[in-house]
């Protein structure tokens, strides 16, 4: 793929690729400043112990209106009918649980597993038609295959269930269904141990012994559930910490920063990072921690990581997991944006950020900033700060890189689609600095492109952006030949592990538009979510 920039495009209208500044605020109020005792969340004494004055609490409220607009929260009727399909899904999990320790001559006594909630629905931030993050707790007899294998038949012959697509090869192996109209992510962990009689298992996982000799697929999908309640009960408020969350991702998915598989933060960093946050300043108001979400992380130094608690190195008597250490993992200690995670064992959530996706991070917390001082000083509205980012009308991005995901049937989309967003950021490294002067920028949002094709009535459109800037080499005229780097992508993705299994029921296509030929349902989806009244109040 060769082609020819137009002249002209200057470095102006980027804005900083570096952010200084301390992991500890500036703007201190004076009890803090004078080390006045107060209640201590977190790592550090509290920056500030002011209680909010009426005007910001009226701001609150009024933001929080306007929000219900922008970012609505799920109704009460979708929450009362997320709490049935939950109902539903542990009555399935637990006869299926049944089944498999009575064909093991098991007692039915031990045959307990519980469902229990992660994610966004766990934090209480959700919206509606949003997926429900879910966790299977299964006692020692029940394995991670039958769960891919008799309770997956046993969800397929189900008729309130569709869409079930089993995902055993990802990281933290996954099935994704529909239970009566809910769409569900169900991930599986595999307890060691018998609980004790009437011991609550909710409340087992939350101790650290319950990781011992257990595997590390079950560690990461367990440590969804301990890292959520850890969140909660690190907090000090924790209604302003979800209005304030809320707020924050609103803003991360409309500015196109919230995917942690392509190098961005993902929903469980948001939430780190508006919880340290509501530590810092743990008597402020919504409107008010929504500003200094904004200015503290604008001026964090990041070459301190995000903590909301001490990191416990080692449990006694637990061996064998990683724990998050710069000092002796040279892999740590090349992570850009760190942010850790609070149940043992330590992981940086930010592992995936690359020096693009940073630049674009720190951009957009100084925007974000820079907004937040207009809507205070009555130039500017709350919602301008989310306004979407305008990826197709991006003046200094001119060209994309656009690759379509097509298939045959439901299940290969998703399981496909997965597989190549997860290798992207392979793409975005062999991009950046391969070619003088190019800047790219790459857009979390998935285009969809069902019934575009009659051969191919699955799809969905993905972009990265491209920008040339003379101080950078750039220059008229220039020949660009990305073609290594689209080769070497298109080799890792040929390995695909199911491709023989799905053979000829999916494609890629890959190709460079000008932003005059882009496809116009990606110009479509642009101009309906730039369609929001965005006006000063007279």
């Amino acid at each position: 793929m060769s082609f020819t920039p137009p002249a002209g495009e200057g470095r102006d209208t980027c804005v900083s690729v570096a952010s200084t500044g301390n992991s500890t605020p500036t703007g201190a109020s004076s009890n803090a400043s004078r080390g006045a005792i107060g209640p201590r969340f977190g790592i550090s004494p509290p920056v500030s112990l002011q209680e909010p004055s009426e005007a910001e609490l009226a701001i609150s409220d009024q933001l929080k209106k306007d929000l219900e607009v922008d970012f609505p929260r799920e109704t009460e009727q979708g929450l009362r009918k997320r709490e049935t399909v939950l109902e539903e899904l542990q009555r399935i999990v637990s006869e299926w649980i049944l089944e498999e320790g009575r064909s093991q001559g098991m007692d039915d006594a031990a045959a307990i597993g519980k469902i229990v909630t992660l994610g966004s629905y766990r934090l209480g931030v959700l919206q509606p038609g949003s997926d429900m993050d879910t966790l299977c707790i299964a006692p020692p007899h029940v394995t991670r295959e039958a769960f891919f294998t008799s309770f997956l038949g046993k969800l397929e012959q189900n008729h309130q269930v569709s869409d079930c697509v089993p995902i055993p090869g990802a990281y933290t192996p996954i099935i994704k269904l529909k239970l009566r109209g809910v769409s569900i992510d169900l991930l599986f962990a595999r307890l060691v141990r018998t609980l004790e009689d009437g011991k609550d298992v909710e409340e087992a996982v939350k101790d650290d012994e319950i990781l011992r000799d257990m595997d590390d697929k079950s560690v990461r999908c367990i440590n969804g559930y301990r890292v959520a309640d850890k969140i909660l009960s690190l907090v000090p408020n924790q209604e302003n910490f979800r209005e304030t969350l809320r707020f924050v991702k609103c803003w991360a998915k409309r500015r196109g920063i919230y995917s942690n598989v392509l190098g961005f933060f993902g929903g469980i960093t948001w939430a780190l990072l508006v919880a340290r946050v509501c530590q810092l300043y743990p008597n402020y108001c919504f409107s008010q921690l929504v500003n200094r979400f904004f200015r503290v992380f604008d001026q964090w130094s990041w070459s301190k990581p995000v903590m909301l608690c001490e990191i416990v190195e080692s449990v006694p008597g637990i061996t064998g997991f990683k724990v998050w250490n710069p000092k002796t993992s040279h892999a740590d200690k090349q992570h850009l944006m760190p942010v850790i995670t609070p149940a043992f064992p330590a992981m940086n959530s930010t592992h995936n950020v690359t020096e693009t996706t940073k630049r674009i991070l720190l951009d957009e917390f100084r925007r974000g900033y820079e907004v937040v001082k207009k809507v205070e000083n009555g130039k500017a509205l709350w919602r301008d700060v989310h306004n979407p980012f305008p990826f197709f009308s991006n003046e200094p991005f001119r060209h994309f890189l656009c690759l379509e995901v097509l298939a045959k049937t439901a299940e290969v989309h998703v399981k496909f689609c997965g597989w190549v967003e997860s290798k992207l950021r392979i793409l975005h490294k062999s991009l950046e600095g391969s070619v003088n002067g190019m800047i790219i920028h790459p857009n979390p949002e998935q285009y969809d492109l069902r019934n575009a094709d009659a051969e191919w009535p699955l799809g969905c459109g993905m972009f990265i952006e491209l920008a040339f800037f003379s101080d950078q080499g750039a220059y008229p005229g220039q020949t660009v030949d990305l073609r290594p780097a689209l080769h070497q992508f298109a080799e890792v993705v040929s390995q695909w592990a199911e491709k023989e299994t799905y053979s000829s029921d999916y494609k890629l296509k890959l190709r460079h538009v000008k932003r005059t030929r882009l496809p116009e349902y990606a110009l479509k989806a642009e101009a309906a979510k730039r369609s929001r009244p965005s006006e000063l109040p007279t």
